[in-house]
């Protein structure tokens, strides 16, 4: 893989490869962690021998008379400059990547105060999700997932089972199936309640791969915007 992606950032693929190497960059969360690695450990590599020519020509101007050393110096007054830089886009990567950790820290503290028992609300499917439920709030997890999913099966619309299904997937860490229940419940129209697209936003932030962190920005703005189930929390999350 990390053969690929050296081919590819050195446009060393054949325009066949190029195209399905984007199409599973799309689709393949493996791929995309491996590209973001490949791309930090790179700069790295790059930054460090940037420090190293700048040692060596320090040394070279050491060595040199008044008039030639005015020529260098201009060069390191060059590096300094983009090592300046380098530092600064270090330091914002380290304040970005802080204020990811925060809020996956509220939307961890969010599903434990708010999915630790669980209610259901009645309708025609009643007695299965309360089964579920029930099996849920004991810690059941794997349970109440065969459950829910029967319960799909026969209805694929049914909006709390939706949800429910979601939950458990995020209990389980199963982000990918959470993220799929979620977006099917966002979609949902004419519901009293709907907070499926703030939940996505939150299985977006758990799973945490290298595209989550946009895609839940995006979310969180779309609930703000449209006033829907979650605002209050997410106008918090997006400051």
């Amino acid at each position: 893989m990390e053969e690929r992606i050296d081919d590819y950032f050195k446009k060393q693929l054949p325009e066949l490869e190029r195209k399905k190497f984007e199409e599973d960059l799309k689709s393949s969360p493996e791929l995309a962690e491996s590209v973001a690695f490949y791309l930090v450990t790179h700069d790295a590599a790059k930054q460090n021998a940037r420090e190293k020519e700048l040692i060596k020509r320090h040394a070279e101007w050491q060595k040199l008379g008044p008039a030639e050393s005015k020529t260098i110096n201009r060069q390191l007054i060059y590096y300094t400059s983009a090592a300046v830089i380098l530092i600064a886009l270090g330091l914002g990567w380290f304040f970005l990547k802080s204020g990811t950790q925060d809020r996956e820290l509220l939307a961890n503290a969010y599903v434990e105060k708010n999915f630790s028992t669980l209610s259901v609300q009645m309708d025609g499917d009643a007695d299965s999700l309360q089964q579920a439920v029930g099996a849920y709030n004991m810690g059941e997890f794997s349970t109440a997932e065969n459950q829910v999913e029967a319960i799909l099966k026969r209805d694929p619309e049914n909006a709390e089972a939706q949800k429910l299904a979601g939950i458990v997937s995020l209990k389980l860490k199963n982000y990918d199936k959470a993220i799929t229940y979620f977006h099917q419940l966002g979609e949902q129209e004419n519901l009293f309640s709907n907070p499926g697209k703030f939940y996505e936003a939150i299985a977006h932030i758990q799973r945490g791969l290298p595209l989550d962190k946009k895609l839940a920005d995006s979310l969180l703005e779309e609930v703000i915007d449209s006033n829907l189930d979650g605002k209050e929390e997410a106008e918090k999350w997006v400051k």
